[in-house]
């Protein structure tokens, strides 16, 4: 029953039990007895933490990463469905083994090298690049980032976390194709080739949609320059001749 605020108080419980009448002194009467019973002890402090493991636990399992636990051998003690799914192998075809032969030839001696100088320092950490053998013979890349946790007495293992880069791989072969593509438009701009058709008399240029265009407005549209008019002294003698006479000495 309640006792004071928050607090949960002694458990009373009452029990009828019959007493025996003594002889010659009438019948049979019952009594109560009053039973006294204290509440379950409780941890106070291990419930939260029990919440926060249950919590990491979901993160970990549910998580879009490999998340993998080794020994200092390389073996693998413990890894989480993603690899299973990711990969498409069985959990008894990896737990125990070191799954080196899992890593495309040309990356695996980078791999083994690189853990080899990890295990050798308390907390180190590293990361890498590599391909992995899918269980259908397709190569996939990762991105692994490795922590040395073998110091660590609720961890004692070699922490390596993998992403699938992927995704981020095609989206840079997109930016490089749309920036290879952007450079060839932009060179196109600025440099003017073919035949362009141009009026005989007044030098317009005739455009692709059949359009007459002055040439000026024309390249500066095709190319980045700017236009600043004056005039030839072939073109000053025929249109103003009073000003190329020869002055009297």
């Amino acid at each position: 029953m309640p006792d004071g605020a928050g607090r949960i108080g002694p458990e009373l419980i009452c029990e009828e039990q019959p007493r025996t009448a003594a002889a010659g002194r009438g019948t049979a009467r019952k009594f109560i007895k009053i039973i006294e019973r204290a509440p379950p002890l409780t941890n106070p402090v291990a419930e939260p933490m029990q919440e926060q493991e249950d919590s990491f636990r979901l993160l970990v399992e549910n998580s879009n990463d490999i998340l993998t636990i080794r020994e200092a051998d390389g073996r693998v003690r413990y890894t989480n469905p993603t690899f299973y799914r990711m990969l498409g192998y069985k959990q008894e075809e990896i737990v125990g083994s070191t799954c080196f032969e899992l890593i495309h030839p040309e990356d695996r001696d980078l791999v083994l090298d690189a853990l080899d100088e990890l295990v050798k320092t308390p907390g180190a950490r590293d990361s890498v690049q590599c391909r992995a053998r899918h269980a259908q013979g397709f190569w996939m890349t990762f991105e692994i980032v490795a922590s040395n946790l073998l110091d660590h007495p609720e961890v004692r293992g070699v922490v390596i976390n993998g992403r699938h880069i992927v995704d981020r791989a095609k989206r840079e072969a997109h930016k490089d194709q749309l920036i290879a593509e952007l450079k060839q438009t932009l060179m196109g701009l600025n440099t003017l080739s073919g035949i362009l058709r141009i009026c005989a008399s007044c030098k317009k240029i005739q455009e692709e949609s059949g359009t007459w265009q002055q040439i000026e407005a024309y390249v500066r549209d095709h190319a980045q320059v700017e236009f600043s008019h004056g005039i030839c002294p072939e073109c000053t003698n025929y249109w103003y001749p009073e000003h190329t006479q020869e002055k009297p000495e």
